[in-house]
C-alpha cells in the first residue's frame, strides 16, 4: 500500500490509472493462463486414464493370444509326431509288401519246380525241406523289430508329452 501511495503521488493521475489497468489486465491474464493449465492437466489425466484402460485391454488380449499360440504349438507338435508315425507306417507297410511279393515269387518258383519234378515224388531235401525257406526272413524280422521299436517310441512319447488318449488310440491303430 505504501508503494501504491508513493506511486500515486509521484505519477500523474492518467499514468496511475493506466498502471492500475495494466495490473488488473495482468491479473486477469494470469487467471486465464491458470485456467488453461488446469484444463490441459485435466485433459492429460483423461488421456492417461484412457491409455491405461487400453493397455489393460491389450495386455489381456496378448495373454489370450499367447495361450492360444502355446496350444497351437502343442497341437502342431502332436500333428508332426502323428505325421512322422504315419510316414514310418507307410514305409514299413511298403517294405512288408515288397518282402511278401518276393516271398510269393519264391513260392511260385518252388511250386513250378515241384510240379515239373513229378509232384509228390520229389525229394524235399533238395528244396531244403528240413528248413523253412524264406529268403527275406531277415527282412521280415527287421520289419517286426521296427514295429516293436515304434510301439516303444509311442509309449515313451506318451509318457513324455502326455499325448491325448484319442490321438494315442489313432496312432496305435496305424
Amino acid at each position: 500500500m505504501y508503494v501504491v501511495t508513493l506511486i500515486y503521488f509521484s505519477l500523474a493521475p492518467p499514468l496511475f490509472s493506466m498502471l492500475c489497468d495494466r495490473i488488473w489486465a495482468n491479473r486477469q491474464s494470469a487467471a486465464r493462463s491458470k485456467e488453461r493449465k488446469i484444463r490441459h492437466i485435466a485433459e492429460l489425466e483423461r488421456k492417461i486414464q484412457r491409455l491405461q484402460t487400453e493397455a489393460t485391454t491389450l495386455s489381456a488380449q496378448l495373454t489370450l493370444l499367447q495361450r492360444d499360440s502355446t496350444g497351437l504349438t502343442a497341437e502342431n507338435s502332436e500333428l508332426k509326431l502323428r505325421l512322422q508315425t504315419m510316414e514310418q507306417q507307410v514305409y514299413l507297410q511298403d517294405s512288408l509288401n515288397d518282402a511278401l511279393k518276393e516271398e510269393i515269387q519264391h513260392l511260385k518258383l518252388l511250386t513250378s519246380q515241384f510240379m515239373s519234378n513229378g509232384g509228390p515224388r520229389m525229394n524235399y531235401a533238395s528244396l531244403g525241406g528240413s528248413q523253412q525257406h524264406y529268403p527275406n526272413n531277415h527282412a521280415m524280422q527287421a520289419l517286426l523289430t521296427a514295429q516293436q521299436l515304434q510301439k516303444l517310441q509311442i509309449q515313451s512319447q506318451k509318457h513324455q508329452h502326455q499325448i491325448p488318449p484319442h490321438l494315442l488310440h489313432q496312432l496305435q491303430q496305424l
